[in-house]
């Protein structure tokens, strides 16, 4: 595992069409399958924004993997810059709400304040880690899934979901199926954007892109920051796709 703390965080159509994926050489490495990134529904309002020329608010909230290990290292940073670079001139800020630590119901508790407050285009929210490692109740979990995101639509932002790390030393000791299934199941009935980031850092894994496994300690911050560059590479490759 290369950054185990920092990685898991549950101890403690436009004027200018949107491209699909990245070309940059510098992300080349982390490459994925279109089938990996690419999902429904399209993001209609922000693609609307882009063809207008509005200024683009994105909030993130999430958990400790959300909040990385600083502002400037984390994959809201990184999303943020990788948009600003595809889209110059295109006013953008992604706002990076991530607390250690939270449940599905406490995130959507910090709606109004976090997420609101900042009158988003959209809302990523990356979720699923806390409950599982803690066992919480699968309908109790699901339903604080469909509330929040019938809120988020509700107060006239769209909506991105995004499931949990994959780490093979973890997936052995938590059992994540249950709500990695359910954050999907979620995502379909209320037709919201998905975000495979377990089946990402699984297809990276077993492509030997990253060794998640036994990194030294010393370079574990760099390697959290490579991972979280590609991660906000590949969540603007989705953007990308869902607002063409």
């Amino acid at each position: 595992m290369r950054f185990p703390t920092i990685l898991i965080g549950f101890l403690g159509v436009a004027l200018a069409p949107w491209r699909v994926l990245a070309d940059d050489q510098n992300t080349a490495q982390c490459a994925a399958p279109a089938e990996l990134i690419q999902d429904d529904p399209r993001l209609t309002k922000l693609a609307e924004d882009v063809r207008q020329h509005r200024p683009i608010v994105i909030v993130v909230i999430g958990g400790a993997s959300t909040a990385g290990t600083a502002p400037d290292n984390s994959y809201p940073h990184f999303l943020e810059a990788a948009l600003r670079q595809r889209h110059p001139g295109q006013p953008i800020e992604v706002i990076n709400r991530g607390v250690s630590g939270e449940t599905t119901e406490q995130m959507a508790a910090r709606f109004p304040k976090d997420v609101y407050a900042n009158r988003p285009s959209l809302v990523i929210w990356e979720t699923g880690t806390v409950d599982s490692v803690r066992g919480e109740d699968l309908d109790s979990v699901a339903g604080a899934l469909t509330d929040g995101l019938q809120a988020i639509q509700g107060h006239g932002a769209e909506a991105m979901l995004m499931d949990m790390q994959y780490n093979p030393n973890t997936v052995s000791v938590i059992n994540f199926e249950p709500y990695l299934e359910a954050l999907h199941q979620t995502a379909d009935q209320q037709n919201v954007y998905m975000f495979k980031r377990y089946d990402l850092m699984k297809y990276w894994s077993e492509a030997g892109e990253f060794s998640f496994i036994n990194a030294p300690r010393e370079k574990r911050a760099s390697l959290a920051r490579e991972v979280y560059e590609c991660l906000g590479e590949r969540l603007a490759d989705a953007i990308d796709y869902a607002a063409r």
